[in-house]
């Protein structure tokens, strides 16, 4: 390689090197460093102390908060690229309205978080929402029903506006995975007297499997992060129902100024989301291997 084609390749790589460290490096170490900080009423207090750690643990909150976590992320995930698979399938099928099914399921995509949680919010309110009304007017429920109101609904319910936003995207990548599946293993299955099921089983999946894969640890990865859309339907409520870590992390970190446990919980949330990806990683790089052994 030419100086010249080494000193650009350093010059194209340096704005994005530059660019990690800024955002990326800095305010991770910023953040590990205050969560081993003793923070009081603003002022440092302290390092080196695993103090906030020990608040998290004696917090009764916190564990309620990881097992809505583990709600969010797990079951938002699961129902996300299962239902996200099945529209994806149907939607690789020919069809005259296959074209307005696709523009049609990207409009929850297409929509601001914002937009998409306040619409949902009234919808679903407890006197004046229209699925409510609609519910009891058709006889299924008596009186009003509070589905942000009700601790033990409020969580699967937000579960479930989560799939609505976060669904149509997994939906056209695998729409598009399984339309990339050899027609001729196809034929070869149903020559062999394959039904559909079988076919979708033993030759779709195994085809789908590297992009079923990405779209999971995908899927997991927006999840976690996602924020808005929980906080500004319930705000963590009612009584931290339905308060994940995301939302748990801003309320320390804004409403009560708890900047050190708020970083304690960033770590673990960082070593959930590290935890995610490294996975995705080994499970590829098995894939890539048992691929290059055939």
């Amino acid at each position: 390689m030419l100086k010249s084609d080494r000193f650009l390749a350093y010059a194209l790589i340096l704005p994005v090197v530059a660019a990690v460290v800024a955002f990326v490096v800095g305010p991770t170490y910023n953040v590990a460093t205050l969560s081993l900080t003793q923070v009081v009423m603003g002022m440092e207090r302290g390092f080196g102390t695993l103090g906030n750690f020990k608040a998290l643990a004696a917090d009764p909150v916190f564990g309620l908060v990881l097992k809505n976590t583990a709600i969010w992320i797990l079951g938002g995930t699961f129902l996300c690229v299962t239902v996200g698979l099945a529209v994806g399938t149907y939607l690789a099928i020919d069809s005259r309205m296959t074209g307005w099914l696709r523009a049609l399921i990207l409009l929850p995509w297409v929509l601001p978080d914002v937009v998409t949680a306040m619409a949902w919010k009234w919808m679903l309110h407890g006197q004046v929402g229209i699925i409510g009304q609609t519910l009891q007017s058709s006889g299924m429920t008596e009186g009003t029903v509070s589905f942000l109101g009700d601790p033990d609904l409020v969580m699967w319910v937000l579960v479930v506006v989560l799939i609505w936003r976060k669904m149509p995207l997994v939906a056209l990548i695998l729409c598009a995975a399984i339309r990339a599946v050899p027609d001729d293993q196809m034929e070869a299955a149903r020559m062999d007297g394959a039904n559909a099921v079988e076919r979708f089983r033993f030759v779709t999946l195994p085809n789908i499997a590297f992009s079923l894969t990405a779209v999971t640890v995908i899927s997991m990865i927006w999840i976690t992060a996602e924020f808005a859309l929980p906080w500004i339907m319930t705000g963590g409520g009612p009584a931290n129902a339905s308060q994940i870590m995301a939302t748990y992390i801003y309320q320390q970190s804004f409403e009560f100024f708890n900047w050190g446990v708020a970083s304690a919980m960033s770590v673990i949330n960082l070593v959930m989301l590290a935890s995610i990806v490294a996975l995705y990683l080994y499970v590829n790089r098995r894939s890539w291997a048992s691929e290059g052994q055939k």
